[in-house]
């Protein structure tokens, strides 16, 4: 591995970890796939509160 790309990998790590967000490509549509399914969850609990009371 070239050294020269080293710093700019734990560059690229450190600010992933202080945001949450992550850096790659595939990353980044893993978290959002993920978000979906919480908040449709979400949605069909505030639904079913909603329409029983």
């Amino acid at each position: 591995m070239n050294p020269l790309k080293r710093p700019k990998a734990n560059f690229k790590r450190k600010v992933a970890k202080a945001t949450g967000i992550p850096t790659s490509r595939t990353g980044r549509a893993r978290k959002v796939d993920r978000m979906k399914g919480y908040i449709l969850i979400g949605i069909i609990v505030l639904l079913m509160y909603v329409f029983n009371n």
